[in-house]
């Protein structure tokens, strides 16, 4: 039997998986874990699954550079990789590794990918629909702008139900600036939400509100919501009929800017937008990394970031009503450490408590459980003192997991350079603390 990857912490409940990665995912019952190898000089990556029980590896599959990993249902895995004309999507049998399907997508370029499922109501039913989008859709003046893609995917067979492209719909003016964009799929499997910048500028970057547009991706015409977001980078929605739009801007090394907006679709409202404040108005500063998770009753959401306390950069947590439009439930708590690091926050198991993460010098991140925003940290438990591994660890985030995975901490770490003189890649380590752990403590 091979050495296991995933080992155990210093502390208890504290588990370590012992490789850099590239992407991850967990299954929806959390029995496996999901992992990508940085790519390697032929061009390769091995996509690798583990077992949470034990912790050794239960599959590996080699080939071209993996882009984006899902699971549709608790026994399938969904792959993209990078392929000569553009991209391949290939769907794998867990724990065997069978190739049930696989599927051409051209056009969509060899970039971080990003997948939406459709929802289900069981782990072990499968998603109907997959939106597979780069993850992001870059803007720029259209003769530089390459034609954009992405597909809509019809699930366990494996086809392309539709191909998207956002530059082909009659809705939008042609204009000499191609607008950049960010799409996610409806719960429903329907709808396509997709977010447009306004008018390109370079210089301006911050310059024109988006809009938000809703697009049967069966056929119709794009119906456009509202006007909503600057530099948007993510889309989720919190139900049926409401998104969470969050942006984030490089204004320089400290100032970085991140904003929020919830827009009800069915009524084309914008019910809160941090983005049309004055840039120093408080309430943007979020942090370019700034991580939001939506609680399980999908009525709050915790937000953490940083915000500046004269020239220095402090941790800033605070809990948001979505039921009222994004509206403040008390005032932000400020959270000490090396913002630097991270800062994070996440639900645990059904949120039933609040797991928060700091940053401390000069290379860890302390977790500590909350039974509610209101009432802070648990005395008397010093909380679990994460170890960042890595060439230069920073931005360190905390994600809500399944089944008795608990909390999965993840941070970013330069990666091995392929040849010498080439660009230093971007990999991620990753801990988690188990649910066990968490309700023990509890």
């Amino acid at each position: 039997m091979t050495e296991s990857a995933i080992v155990d912490g210093p502390v208890p409940g504290l588990r370590v998986l012992q490789r850099e990665v590239t992407h991850w995912a967990w299954s929806p019952d959390g029995r496996w874990l999901a992992t990508s190898d940085p790519t390697d000089l032929d061009g390769q990556s091995v996509v690798r699954v583990y077992d949470f029980e034990d912790g050794h590896e239960a599959l590996a599959i080699r080939g071209r550079e993996a882009l984006a990993l899902c699971w549709p249902s608790s026994e399938l895995l969904l792959v993209v990789r990078a392929a000569d004309l553009g991209s391949r999507a290939v769907l794998h049998s867990v724990p065997d590794g069978g190739v049930l399907g696989t599927v051409a997508l051209p056009g969509l370029t060899r970039a971080r990918a990003r997948i939406s499922l459709s929802a289900t109501r069981h782990p072990d039913e499968c998603a109907s629909r997959a939106l597979i989008t780069p993850g992001r859709w870059p803007g720029g003046l259209r003769e530089n702008v390459r034609q954009r893609s992405g597909y809509v995917l019809s699930l366990p067979e494996l086809s392309v139900a539709a191909a998207m492209e956002p530059d082909t719909w009659t809705a939008l003016p042609r204009l000499p600036h191609v607008r950049p964009a960010v799409a996610t799929l409806s719960p429903d499997g329907e709808l396509v939400a997709v977010w447009l910048g306004g008018p390109f500028s370079a210089d301006m970057p911050r310059k024109g509100t988006g809009s938000l547009w809703m697009v049967p991706w069966s056929g119709g015409a794009p119906r456009r919501v509202c006007g909503v977001g600057l530099g948007v980078e993510s889309v989720v929605f919190t139900d049926p009929s409401r998104l969470l739009l969050q942006s984030a801007f490089e204004l320089g090394a400290v100032r970085d800017r991140g904003d929020l907006a919830l827009v009800d679709a069915s009524r084309g409202v914008v019910l809160f937008d941090s983005s049309v404040g004055e840039p120093d108005d408080p309430a943007g500063w979020l942090g370019a990394l700034a991580t939001v998770d939506v609680h399980p009753d999908r009525e709050r959401a915790i937000l953490a970031g940083r915000q500046l306390v004269g020239a220095k950069p402090t941790g800033s947590l605070q809990e948001l009503d979505l039921g009222s439009g994004l509206t403040a439930s008390a005032a932000p708590r400020v959270l000490q450490g090396k913002a630097a690091l991270g800062m994070g926050a996440a639900y645990t198991g059904d949120g039933e408590g609040l797991a928060v993460l700091a940053g401390r010098a000069p290379r860890t991140a302390l977790v500590t459980l909350w039974p509610g925003f209101q009432e802070g940290a648990l005395p008397g438990h010093p909380g679990w003192s994460v170890l960042l591994e890595g060439k230069h660890p920073r931005a360190a985030r905390l994600t809500r997991s399944p089944g008795e995975v608990g909390v999965t901490v993840s941070w970013q770490v330069d990666g091995k350079a392929l040849r010498r003189g080439s660009l230093t890649p971007v990999a991620e380590r990753l801990c988690w603390i188990t649910r066990d752990a968490l309700r023990e403590l509890a």
